[in-house]
């Protein structure tokens, strides 16, 4: 892997600390969602609003994030973000009903904002032109393979012990993230400070972006059904065990773990939006196969898919946000990026949850598919008229 034939600077290593955290953190909760809904015997709608207040936190999060804050504030934010997710996996052990639930998923959505938004921001910003792919692709190999460890732990975790071990876990790593951040130069004291809202606009009012911000757009609600309803799918519809339900999940981890610094190297050398085709080609697929996945083996193949499909969509994407505006102002292009991703997160779960009520379960699949083929019809068409690589002059 891309991860091994270089040996990592000590900032990319402690940046690569807050990939863990979030990666950990949002994987095992992903997984464990199914179960508490089985222990509630939640609704659609319950389920969907699991999803959709951590949603609606990341997203007043990230406005704040991509409108304020400078370099010299990045790393004091990470470290911040790192103490508080101790005190947020600790509450989780609280939880009791839907409630106590929605409230320490609006602690983590806050928590995992600014370690995703903030510590892709330093890794891109950072890296040279011609390497950004490769960095960005292995940075999030760290993640995912802190992902799989996560999904392939839950359902066994819960198994034995229930899920207050797998959240004190995720607090001891916190703390040993917050302790790694402190020690290190992140190399990020000269970024330029983000503007304020006016650098939002600078940035939407580029005709360049309005391609890959649709894309954005429509793959976030896309994979936000994918992600609910994946290990609902799996553990209500096809009846597979709790073990099963994380093996299932783990499955696209392992496929972005492997697969995701190689895509970006390659993003790098053919160019970013080939590798956004690819993965829009492959994510509707799976989503199409689902339906008829009726064993864990069927259920595990189409998993990898999808994650072969993000392993190809993740680098090239955050390197075209990085390229829109400039690698100093990185925090506001991938906050954008980020916030483009809100309207599916937000919505998609209830959407999802009311379709699941209303129509099957099936039909939140093939919704899903039909979502990325329109996507990927409109990102192009929006795309045709400007040059691939056309620089976004004076954005901020």
């Amino acid at each position: 892997m891309p991860l091994l034939t270089r040996r990592p600077s000590p900032a990319f290593a402690a940046l690569s600390a807050t990939s863990v955290i979030r990666a950990y953190g949002y994987a095992l909760t992903a997984t464990y969602l199914s179960f508490y809904a089985a222990a509630f015997d939640a609704t659609g709608f319950w389920i969907g609003m699991f999803t959709t207040v951590f949603a609606l936190s990341q997203t007043a999060t990230t406005v704040a994030l991509g409108a304020w804050v400078s370099g010299d504030e990045i790393k004091r934010l990470l470290v911040g973000a790192a103490c508080a997710s101790v005190a947020t996996y600790l509450g989780f052990v609280f939880v009791t009903d839907e409630l106590t639930l929605i409230a320490a998923r609006v602690a983590q959505g806050a928590t995992i904002s600014v370690l995703f938004v903030l510590g892709t921001a330093a890794v891109s910003g950072r890296a040279v032109a011609d390497d950004r792919g490769r960095q960005v692709g292995v940075f999030n190999q760290v993640g995912a393979l802190a992902g799989g460890l996560g999904t392939a732990s839950a359902g066994a975790i819960y198994k034995m012990a229930g899920f207050a071990p797998g959240y004190l876990l995720l607090a001891g790593v916190s703390l040993v993230s917050a302790w790694a951040l402190t020690r290190t130069d992140l190399g990020v004291d000269d970024f330029d400070p983000a503007g304020g809202p006016a650098a939002y606009r600078r940035l939407i009012g580029h005709p360049a972006i309005h391609g890959i911000a649709a894309f954005r757009v429509g793959f976030g609600f896309a994979k936000t059904a994918v992600r609910v309803y994946l290990p609902i799918y799996a553990y209500l519809a096809v009846s597979v065990s709790p073990l099963s339900v994380g093996i299932v999940l783990t499955a696209p981890r392992v496929a972005r773990t492997i697969c995701q610094g190689y895509a970006g190297a390659l993003a790098d050398r053919v160019g970013r939006r080939p590798l956004l085709g690819a993965a829009a080609l492959s994510y509707a697929t799976a989503a199409l196969v689902i339906p008829f996945a009726q064993s864990v083996t069927a259920l595990t193949a189409c998993a990898f898919l999808f994650g072969l499909a993000d392993a190809c969509r993740v680098p090239a994407s955050v390197a075209l946000f990085t390229e829109a505006g400039t690698a100093s102002r990185a925090v506001t292009s991938l906050s954008l990026r980020s916030l483009l991703w809100k309207p599916g997160s937000v919505l998609a779960p209830i959407m999802a949850g009311t379709l699941h009520d209303i129509v099957s379960v099936n039909a939140v699949f093939y919704a899903t598919a039909a979502v990325v083929v329109g996507t990927a019809v409109v990102a192009a068409s929006l795309d045709a008229s400007h040059a691939p690589k056309e620089a976004i002059s004076g954005a901020g």
